[in-house]
């Protein structure tokens, strides 16, 4: 026969065979022959291995557990979806939120697996949404989140909007303050580290988030400057500002790239956080948690 050709949709996954290929038992035995079939690539297909177009519904059923995940608190599968899928994914959670009123005010820098380099483990940027909803004041309901972890962060407020990739020289005209951060990185997936495409439907982990006092910016703001992570008054983790993106103010142009490469606009008034400079440090019901940035400033929760 002649060799089939294979088209692999990148929206969908979903696989088309163009030809007549052999299906065969695992002794070699052909157990019958197709005309162009099509077999499931989203992993939603009730007849797997052939696709059923479940994968029109894909988006919706991945938000939908995802969100199951958080309301049940219990790790969800990895779905392995495409590029393009993980990013509606993302988006669709986005729309939910503001559909049940919560109110966008900016985003998160972070970093995951790229999952075309997996015999070179390589980590690329990739950012979540942030809502009021998810900001902490001073205290945050751990049995709500499945494996919830404090990162020592920089918090950057925009004097203006970004509406595509700036230059560094740039930064300081985009940002007006800043100030110490913690994020509570929250993947639901749980432990298990994923890649990015499935981070990425997963809105880069964003659970919470809390920021101490603003600070106005300039240049000399960062210099030398170290990150520390308390618990419970105990000095647990510190690393230098340098940790994020070798100088932190990197990481608003860092973010101007991701954010221009998927063409979406960040208004003026918004915060982003860097990025950690630390590892995350687990959070456990009953301890209070404290980010402290020397010459900037300190934010503390305490875990409930």
């Amino acid at each position: 026969m002649d060799k089939p050709s294979i088209f692999v949709n990148p929206k969908s996954g979903s696989i088309k065979i163009s030809g007549e290929v052999d299906v065969v038992d695992v002794d070699g035995k052909v157990i019958e022959s197709l005309t162009n079939p099509k077999l499931c690539g989203c992993g939603l297909s009730k007849d797997k291995p052939w696709c059923d177009s479940s994968h029109g519904e894909y988006v919706k059923i991945v938000a939908q557990q995802l969100r199951n995940a958080r309301e049940l608190v219990k790790p969800s599968n990895l779905f392995g979806a495409t590029p393009v899928r993980a990013r509606e994914i993302r988006e669709n959670e986005l729309k939910y939120r503001l559909e049940h009123e919560e109110v966008l005010v900016g985003v998160k820098l972070g970093g995951a697996l790229d999952s075309t380099k997996k015999d070179d483990p390589t980590y690329i940027n990739i950012f979540g949404y942030l809502t009021d909803a998810m900001q902490c004041i001073d205290s945050l309901h751990t049995a709500s989140l499945i494996y919830p972890r404090a990162e020592a962060e920089v918090v950057f407020k925009l004097s203006k909007e970004i509406n595509g990739e700036i230059h560094p020289s740039e930064v300081l005209d985009y940002v007006s303050h800043i100030a110490a951060g913690m994020e509570i990185l929250d993947y639901r997936f749980g432990e298990v580290e994923a890649y990015a495409e499935d981070c990425i439907a997963d809105n880069a982990g964003a659970a919470a988030f809390a920021y101490g006092a603003w600070v106005p910016a300039h240049q000399e703001n960062l210099d030398a400057l170290m990150a520390e992570v308390f618990v419970n008054g105990a000095l647990t983790q510190s690393a230098p500002l340098t940790a994020i993106q070798g100088n932190p103010w990197m990481a608003v142009v860092e973010l101007s790239k991701v954010l221009a490469a998927t063409g979406v606009k960040l208004a003026a008034g918004s915060i982003i956080f860097s990025g950690s400079a630390t590892t995350g440090v687990p959070m456990l019901a009953g301890n209070s948690y404290r980010v402290e940035i020397k010459g900037l400033g300190n934010v503390e929760i305490k875990a409930s």
